[in-house]
């Protein structure tokens, strides 16, 4: 970890989490300074792992960066009194399995809060712990589609995939509001909480005015005015125009040199029509010319490629993108507590880490000695 303190370094959080949901979570509880310990199964560790081919572990390291490492067999029978003992001081524990799944085990909330009841404990599904669909398996598609996001894109054609993953990342933010209140909610009681996080609902929430739209008829979609669109320009990049401003679609009229859009009611005049002749218009000069005049001011954004940002002037300026002590880039922490650098504001700076490294460290906190550890590992406890 690093060395710094961050406003979450009181904090202890142990990630029995797989894949995506609880490493995003984790991510930015490690960024904020939580002592974060991944307990792995033994042997093949979280699927984060070897998710992708060759020797650059992208999701691994970008998500999993800050952390330490354990291993643990749950199914062991011994899995129990280890966790017993890591509960004691631990503050969080952040969970993706099904519900249920960990209390056949004996592992589950209200077992392991026994030891601690001190103890918040997050559970970050796609549907949910309870309803017909909280066993179901998921991933982020199938929550884009359960939650009304993947219908609305594509804009009345074949809905279209997204190319990153979108629903999990949401998932994990409402985890981690969640996990802050219950652990703010303990410091007034003494008691700690369970927190039930979905990520289908969390999506749900973003989608909040588009529901209460479509189910009232309020009125149309922003994918339906030609003044919230994407176009092409001449040299074949794309840009984003939302000038849905009057002052926004004056400044963006002038600089096309269109007098005949300038009275164009968003909404109620010809909106096909409209956006033809903005294609025209824009397809006339390269995106930079468009980006410096209107730009912003005229509701002209760019399309950047993800390799793009460590080299955008406004990732650059808030430090945006940082190195890891690897050489590999990552995103920085989005949360910032106190400042405005992002390389600041991460302090999950340390390579993600090997299966088990932390494993005597941790175990030796809990009251292990050495003996006892081999005898674990012996065993195929750890």
């Amino acid at each position: 970890m690093d060395d710094r303190r961050g406003p979450l370094s009181h904090l202890r959080v142990l990630d029995l989490s797989r894949l995506y949901p609880g490493a995003y979570c984790t991510l930015l509880l490690a960024d904020l300074g939580a002592d974060v310990v991944k307990v792995e199964a033994p042997g093949r560790g979280d699927g984060l792992r070897d998710l992708e081919p060759g020797e650059v572990k992208a999701v691994h390291s970008a998500l999993n960066r800050g952390k330490r490492s354990m291993t643990l067999n749950l199914k062991h029978d011994r899995a129990r009194e280890v966790l017993d003992r890591l509960v004691r001081q631990a503050d969080v524990i952040v969970e993706s399995h099904r519900p249920g799944q960990l209390d056949a085990l004996g592992l589950g909330y209200d077992d392991l809060r026994a030891e601690n009841p001190r103890l918040v404990w997050c559970s970050i599904t796609g549907f949910g712990s309870t309803g017909p669909r909280a066993q179901a398996p998921g991933h982020d598609l199938t929550y884009l589609g359960a939650a009304g996001v993947l219908s609305q894109l594509g804009q009345g054609e074949h809905p279209r995939q997204p190319d990153v993953v979108l629903t999990v990342p949401v998932g994990a933010l409402t985890a981690v509001v969640g996990i802050l209140a219950a652990v703010a909610e303990r410091d007034r009681t003494g008691e700690g909480a369970r927190v039930d996080a979905s990520i289908t609902e969390a999506v749900q929430w973003v989608m909040s005015d588009a529901v209460t739209r479509h189910v009232s008829g309020a009125g149309p979609e922003w994918g339906q005015f030609a003044a919230s669109a994407v176009y092409r320009c001449a040299d074949g990049a794309h840009v984003t125009l939302t000038a849905t401003e009057p002052r926004s679609w004056k400044a963006l009229c002038e600089a096309l040199d269109a007098p005949d859009l300038v009275d164009h009611r968003m909404g109620i005049d010809d909106e096909v029509a409209a956006a033809a002749r903005l294609a025209e218009l824009f397809d006339r000069r390269p995106a930079a010319d468009w980006l410096a005049d209107p730009g912003l001011a005229g509701g002209v954004g760019p399309v950047l490629a993800p390799a793009d940002l460590p080299d955008d002037e406004q990732v650059k300026a808030r430090r945006g993108v940082l190195t890891l002590d690897d050489g590999l880039p990552v995103v920085a922490n989005p949360v910032r507590v106190g400042t405005t650098d992002g390389d600041e504001a991460s302090l999950g700076r340390t390579r993600p880490p090997a299966l088990g490294e932390h494993a005597a460290d941790v175990l030796a906190a809990a009251g292990y000695d050495a003996e006892a550890i081999e005898a674990l590992r012996a065993d195929g406890v750890i």
